[in-house]
């Protein structure tokens, strides 16, 4: 220690054993002189380590940091509970007061104010005609083929629900890519609908009629819907141009040993005015004469022409007909009515759709290189053998309805499925132009 005098306060105290802290005495180095006794010792308390007086405010002050901080860590902590939980951090629920309610004066129910919406769950509606467009509108918004099952079976009466459910049985055995065309097909022979259409409704009980008439082609579909559980649920829609037709819902059904949509055999041909064999529709998307059989007098009747890849409307070959167009799409092309639309998926599917609804669909499905189509469809098909014949370069066979035709070449590693959907009206349209865009298939490796 330097001897030297400093502003610094010094501790003295004695060597003598029980000195109590009364003894302790803080002295000025100045004052420090040659008469303090023996066997003390001066120690220098640096001026950085001195200590006024303890205060209570500063306790309190050490407290308060304390509490808010374990309120801070116990708010982060449960916001990270939410986060990592998919749960909302704020939810605001107004009260509702009696004004809220509405009676209705038709038939007395009450009418609920909106509650939030929940996935897969068709919202509340005071109004047939509401709940009917609000289904649709979710199903039309469906990315998924599961996502549109879900809120078609969560729309529809019990009924509907219970059939929607068995048709489900075996989906998760299809691709996505057999989904997706899957998920098309079934959004496309609901009634389209559009803001121009004319909707008019009846009420009778619990059951609900809908009319909606087509701005574009005057065509008039019926809907029913029924009131269960104070909500009213989608049971049925149909075009009314026949007393025979069938609901357009869209049979849904999938095996694992069935690649596309499946349909019945109980078909009948479409309206033949010449008896020739095509179609009066057929006959409208080619430029043929639906009262004559041979229309461009050749010799030769339009059906044999057609199938002969030649151009019944006039010279030429076939796919010089204006009324047909080749899509090309990744590893094929196909002829196809240039009136119908295209719709045309990213893995190589497809569906071609007619003004009336009824479809063509392609899907490409996978097979082992060097596999021949007959080994392919016994191996798909358990127990069914394939008549497979040679089309150009091409094997092809048909299904036992002639409903699909299966295309390859046995070196490649995929096929491609036609099917043809009559939709629900059990009537075979276009089953002349199905045969002939399954001959006019062109597939590349």
């Amino acid at each position: 220690m330097s001897d030297q005098p400093t502003n610094n306060l010094k501790i003295a105290y004695s060597d003598e054993i029980g000195v109590s802290p009364e003894q302790v005495e803080f002295v000025k180095q100045s004052e420090v002189g040659a008469g303090i006794e023996a066997g003390q010792h001066i120690y220098t308390m640096p001026k950085a380590f001195r200590f006024g007086p303890k205060t209570k405010s500063g306790n309190k002050t050490g407290l308060l940091v304390m509490a808010a901080g374990l309120i801070l860590f116990i708010g982060l902590v449960y916001v990270g509970y939410l986060v990592l939980n998919k749960k909302p951090i704020f939810s605001f629920r107004p009260v509702v007061s009696e004004n809220n309610f509405t009676s209705s004066s038709t038939n007395n129910q009450v009418v609920t104010p909106a509650v939030p919406e929940q996935p897969s769950e068709v919202a509340i509606a005071s109004d047939p005609d509401q709940a009917y467009l609000q289904l649709r509108l979710k199903l039309d918004q469906a990315s998924t083929l599961e996502e549109y099952l879900n809120i078609f079976v969560a729309g529809a009466s019990q009924e509907k629900a219970h059939q929607l459910a068995e048709q489900t049985i075996g989906l998760e055995a299809l691709s996505e890519s057999q989904k997706s065309s899957t998920l098309s097909i079934s959004k496309s022979m609901l009634v389209p609908l559009s803001s121009a259409d004319q909707i008019t409704k009846e009420i009778t009980g619990n059951q609900a009629t809908l009319t909606i008439t087509k701005a574009d082609t005057g065509r008039v579909a019926i809907v029913k819907l029924l009131l269960e559980d104070g909500q009213w649920k989608f049971d049925d829609e149909r075009w009314q141009e026949a007393d025979n037709l069938a609901t357009t819902t869209p049979d849904i059904i999938a095996t694992s040993s069935s690649t596309t949509v499946a349909v019945a055999t109980d078909f009948s041909l479409d309206a033949d005015t010449d008896q020739d064999g095509l179609t009066d529709k057929e006959e409208a998307i080619i430029g043929t004469k639906p009262d004559q059989a041979d229309s461009d007098g050749d010799g030769y009747g339009d059906l044999a022409e057609l199938r002969a890849g030649y151009n019944p409307a006039g010279s030429g070959k076939i796919a010089s007909n204006t009324g047909l167009k080749s899509i090309k799409q990744g590893r094929w092309s196909i002829l196809v009515p240039a009136a119908w639309i295209s719709q045309l998926g990213a893995d190589d599917s497809a569906i071609f759709r007619a003004d009336d609804g009824q479809l063509v669909q392609l899907i490409s499905l996978s097979k082992q290189p060097g596999q021949t189509l007959s080994d392919w469809y016994e191996e798909i098909f358990t127990g069914q053998t394939a008549d497979v014949t040679t089309s150009g370069n091409n094997q092809l066979a048909v299904s036992p309805d002639g409903l699909t035709y299966y295309i390859t070449k046995p070196a490649y590693n995929y096929l491609i499925s036609l099917t043809y959907n009559p939709e629900s009206t059990k009537l075979l349209s276009y089953s002349n132009l199905f045969r002939l865009a399954a001959a006019s298939l062109i597939i590349n490796n």
